[in-house]
């Protein structure tokens, strides 16, 4: 006994949502059709891909799958029209070819004319090539708008995980998903440092709540993927051109953590970051080397039993400095000593005083912002993580290992948002004196945090500070200590007559 098996398809997911009618019309079309010959319905094939290549449409091998193992049931595949079956010329001569040869033919509703005689086969070749060439004139349109999109910075595909599809002034583009992004964050973090297998992180952070917006857990693949995905950096990118472009979309990690947990995934040793402002180290790249003028580089070398901290000159074939921390930020407290403006005046300096200060405390409190929001960030998984632990959905071992790491996290935002109260609180502390007496600057210095160190530093000396082992920062060369002390006196001259200055008889 003849029978039949239908294929329908569309080319998106999108597509369908946009026709809903558009699947169930085919559908019934091809029903319709079989019933007129009496063709019995083994079964239904539903597509929602492109028919550009066989390979990519999973349904459509399904179906070839069953025609082969059942070839002495199945007599015709039935399709609305030959677009639906294939738009590609090989793939279709291919597929019509392999059912021939099992006996079955294709029958199309709008087509009826293809057969196997000389005459149909020559209208489905001449059918094939004009789906084709629908296919890729379309498909050149949606490659250069595609491109266009991404010149300038716009996703416009479906959104990965941790994005949502929006909708902003008639233009498609993706906003965040702060439900599930603090997630993808954690699991770039707990990749890149180099301490979890991929499979590790995926099991803890799906404990944690990581889903599919269609509430599943992502396979690992999928995670996969997203670890290599450059659109977590900000990227927008055009794979068959190369093409790579910033979007104008929030990222959710640094290029810096994207790099690093590409090495770990390629099996390299995920870089450092170099610290920008080290608080043990607040003359690195402002003092520099007499004979080389490069800046000084800072570290504290392990010895037997203790750590030696030093700054030296690294320039290869220079090494003309080497000093220990002590020494030279002493002789740098000493040189500040010198300079003893009033408070009148130093309010009045616009690179130290108030004006000054109020664009670092706008910094200071963007920064603050930045880090209570990753601490919220890192309270809710800790939260979660106990759940998820009294659940039972994350394992004691894996527990326990995420807590070391948030708990390290935790405290050291901590640190780092109670190192900008007191920089603020010291700060304030230091303008309200500037009503009532004159400004040490010295002790101004020893007090403050690295930010406020480096900006009185540069403040004081703007080009820097050259220094030897045997002149120290009096050094014959360096001409930019005595322009500043110069160009600080003629400042404070012009501001107030009243000004007071105490430079140690060196000037």
């Amino acid at each position: 006994m003849k029978h039949a098996l239908i294929y329908i398809r569309v080319s998106d997911e999108e597509q369908q949502k946009r026709n809903v009618a558009n699947l169930p019309t085919q559908q019934k079309k091809c029903q319709d059709r079989c019933d007129h010959f009496g063709l019995p319905v083994l079964k239904v094939f539903r597509e929602e891909q492109s028919a550009r290549t066989a390979d990519d449409r999973p349904e459509f091998q399904k179906l070839l799958d069953y025609c082969r193992e059942n070839k002495d049931k199945v007599s015709h595949v039935v399709v609305a029209d030959l677009s639906r079956f294939a738009r590609n010329m090989e793939d279709q001569v291919t597929a019509m070819t392999r059912l021939a040869r099992m006996g079955i033919t294709l029958l199309s509703v709008d087509e009826p004319h293809i057969d196997r005689t000389a005459a149909g086969r020559l209208t489905a070749n001449l059918l094939g090539a004009v789906n084709q060439f629908y296919s890729d004139s379309l498909s050149e349109r949606v490659r250069y708008r595609m491109q266009e999109a991404v010149k300038a910075g716009r996703f416009v595909n479906r959104a990965p995980i941790g994005y949502r599809n929006v909708q902003n002034n008639g233009s498609k583009c993706i906003v965040v998903d702060r439900e599930r992004a603090a997630l993808i964050k954690k699991s770039f973090e707990l990749i890149a440092s180099g301490s979890y297998s991929s499979d590790a992180v995926l099991r803890t952070v799906s404990a944690l709540g990581l889903r599919t917006p269609n509430g599943l857990v992502l396979p690992k693949q999928s995670f996969s993927k997203m670890l290599k995905n450059p659109i977590y950096a900000g990227w927008v990118c055009f794979p068959s051109s190369n093409l790579k472009c910033k979007g104008n979309h929030e990222a959710i990690v640094s290029d810096e953590m994207f790099n690093a947990v590409q090495d770990t995934l390629a099996g390299k040793r995920a870089p450092v970051p170099k610290q920008r402002q080290n608080p043990d180290f607040p003359l690195r790249g402002f003092v520099g080397c007499y004979k080389c003028g490069k800046p000084l580089t800072a570290a504290a070398p392990h010895g037997r039993s203790k750590q030696y901290p030093r700054y030296w000159c690294w320039q290869k074939g220079c090494y003309a400095v080497s000093v220990s921390k002590e020494v030279l930020e002493k002789q740098f407290v000493e040189l500040l000593g010198m300079v003893q403006p009033t408070a009148e005046g130093i309010a009045r300096l616009p690179q130290i005083a108030a004006a000054n200060w109020e664009l670092r405390k706008k910094r200071v409190a963007d920064d603050k912002r930045a880090l209570q929001g990753r601490l919220n960030q890192e309270n809710t998984l800790n939260r979660r993580a106990i759940e998820a632990k009294l659940t039972g959905d994350l394992s004691p071992e894996d527990f326990s290992a995420f807590k070391i790491e948030v708990t390290s996290r935790i405290a050291e935002i901590e640190k780092q948002i109670k190192s900008l109260d007191s920089e603020l609180s010291m700060m304030d502390e230091l303008l309200a004196q500037a009503d009532m007496e004159a400004i040490n600057l010295a002790m101004t210095w020893k007090k403050g945090g690295v930010n406020e160190k480096q900006e009185l530093q540069l403040a004081v000396f703007p080009e820097g500070l050259l220094w030897s082992s045997e002149m120290r920062f009096f050094e014959p060369g360096n001409t930019s200590l005595r322009q500043s002390f110069q160009r600080l006196w003629k400042e404070l001259e012009e501001e107030s007559s009243s000004v007071q200055v105490g430079c140690g008889g060196w000037i």
